[in-house]
């Protein structure tokens, strides 16, 4: 007679008030994502066609501007020749590291990493001062080695050229790491069917395997493309006209429409880019390698072609990243740069300079302080919107899908003039938080935000949905389920978006350049004003090489941290 009292009263109160964490984590990724994303990208698309009223007087005086025009072409010469020599550089690297006996292999695992870690700006300043015309330390020894006469030459890194230059070993990163995993997984039996038949390993690589790469070659391709239509440093620096310094350049003279129109074409690009990379692998079943059957990695001997993928593998680490970074170490410790290496030139000086300086102080900690409060907020949020797009049934997970993805079409220099029109106007101008390091925080989670969800997805797409079924079958909520059975299966993903967003947020200038007020200097915007002369180059130099170094050693001690510990088991850094 006691089991109707049992059976009713507090399994309804309890049910009555129960919270659908699912519906929770949809709700709060659609304002997440709405406020990140959607908010600043529509400011944009209006800005750019509203003039008292709709209208395309603003493209049309985009169009009909020739220094506008030549910044766009610019932009798109510099972006397709990266992508393409990424492909021609990072491709065989790629294949020479997981495939063959190349030797070397280390440097150029090191190379790539440097370059991801790195700001984009450094190499830009180690060829300026190796290829400057008047005094780089190349030009310099030519003359003189060729009694060349004259005060300038023959080398010019002030050109398209010598941008594509300093900017490419970022992009041969992005086409190496997409590469190196995909070599790796290819079932080797596909090849040695071609070599029974009588084909050389040379014709088996290039008829079986390079066709079957396309995916992931397209996606190292596409990131080369869409970080050279961002890049604002490396132009900046080399005084190239190209679209994220036409908008800064709008910004400075007030001028929003130009700003905006810019920001639209740069989207554009970099939209038309991703469907083109999108519509290539379409049919993905002809790209699948990996099955139900197991096989062992195995090299490949080319014979003469290894040695080949050596000394380009060994050049390129050279050229790349000894001698830049070999001519910013020397340039850091002299006294004066035009004094070159005599030996009363050189001090320690410059770095007692950077490291008791309070407003170098002040901004290194402010970049570690948004780096650190990103990272954490990327890695957390990704795994709540991928869970949301994968798991949970609601309406709108199509378009969360796209709103996540967008900001890598989105250059920081347009981000940054879409955040400044929103909150300089009302309402959001009554937060207060323009020209402080909130608004900071709010591009770097705008921008890293791609990064978080797509990790996460990655490893969630891995995850039989049955593991979490079972535990809702005894009784588990979905947040007990996520934060017991999922979250410990993804947390090598959301520790390895961590120290990506981490790194990669502490020299971040595109946006900061433009959101930076009183007070809020980052360490790339201080060394931006350091290196346009407010201190000198030698002293920017070892500014440089400080952020070089501490950044890499925050990244080894993260990356060997998570390693002992067991965060990052079967994830490979590079």
């Amino acid at each position: 007679m006691t089991t109707g009292t049992l059976r009713t009263d507090p399994p309804a109160r309890s049910q009555r008030f129960a919270v659908n964490w699912g519906w929770l984590a949809w709700f709060v990724s659609i304002l997440w994502l709405f406020f990140l994303v959607a908010l600043p990208v529509g400011v944009i698309v209006i800005s750019s066609v509203f003039d008292e009223g709709v209208s395309l007087d603003h493209y049309a005086a985009f169009f009909t501007s020739s220094a506008l025009l030549t910044a766009t072409l610019n932009s798109l010469l510099v972006a397709v020749g990266i992508a393409g020599l990424s492909l021609l550089i990072g491709g065989p690297l790629a294949f020479g590291v997981a495939r063959t006996e190349m030797r070397f292999k280390g440097l150029v695992r090191a190379t790539m990493i440097i370059a991801l870690i790195s700001p984009e700006f450094l190499l830009a300043m180690g060829y300026i001062l190796l290829a400057g015309p008047n005094v780089g330390y190349f030009n310099v020894l030519i003359r003189g080695a060729f009694g060349i006469e004259g005060a300038s030459g023959p080398l010019n890194v002030f050109s398209l050229g010598g941008l594509i230059l300093t900017a490419l070993p970022n992009g041969v990163a992005f086409v190496f790491l997409a590469l190196v995993p995909a070599f790796t997984n290819m079932d080797p039996a596909l090849e040695e069917a071609a070599r029974v038949r009588g084909a050389s390993a040379l014709r088996a690589v290039r008829d079986i395997t390079l066709p079957l790469m396309r995916p992931a070659m397209l996606s190292g391709a596409l990131l080369a493309f869409a970080t050279s239509l961002a890049m604002f440093g490396p132009p900046q620096m080399l005084g190239i006209n190209v679209l994220t310094v036409a908008i800064r350049d709008a910004l400075v003279r007030l001028n929003f429409a130009t700003a905006s129109v810019a920001a639209m074409v740069l989207i554009g690009l970099s939209l038309i880019a991703l469907f083109i990379q999108r519509w290539a692998v379409r049919h993905v079943e002809r790209y699948r390698t990996l099955g139900g059957k197991s096989f062992g990695a195995r090299t490949i001997d080319l014979g003469w072609g290894t040695h080949l993928l050596t000394a380009l593998g060994l050049v390129y680490g050279v050229v790349s990243l000894v001698i830049p970074y070999g001519a910013m170490t020397a340039a850091s410790l002299m006294k004066s740069i035009g004094n070159g290496f005599s030996g009363d030139n050189w001090t320690l000086d410059n770095y007692r300079v950077v490291f008791t300086d309070p407003g170098i102080l002040k901004a290194a900690t402010l970049s570690l302080t948004l780096a650190t409060t990103s990272a954490t907020l990327v890695a957390v949020m990704g795994v709540v919107v991928a869970y949301v797009i994968l798991r949970v049934k609601a309406r709108g997970r199509a378009l969360l899908d796209y709103l996540a993805i967008l900001p890598l079409a989105i250059p920081g220099t347009a981000l940054a003039f879409a955040l400044i029109v929103v909150y300089l106007n009302w309402p959001m101008n009554m937060l207060g938080i323009y020209g402080t390091p909130t608004i900071l925080l709010v591009a770097y989670l705008a921008r890293f935000i791609p990064l978080g969800v797509r990790n996460s997805q990655t490893t969630l797409l891995q995850i039989a949905p049955e593991l979490e079924e079972a535990s809702r079958v005894f009784g588990a909520s979905e947040l007990k389920t996520l934060l017991r059975i999922t979250a410990p299966l993804i947390l090598p993903a959301i520790v390895y978006t961590w120290l990506l967003v981490f790194i990669m947020a502490i020299p971040e200038l595109s946006a900061s350049v433009i959101l930076r007020g009183f007070g809020t200097q980052t360490l790339s915007t201080a060394l931006l004003g350091i290196w346009s002369g407010n201190g000198g180059l030698a002293v920017a130099s070892a500014f440089g090489m400080s952020i070089f170094i501490v950044v890499g050693v925050l990244f080894g001690l993260a990356a060997w941290f998570a390693r002992r510990s067991g965060l990052l088991r079967g994830v490979q850094l590079a």
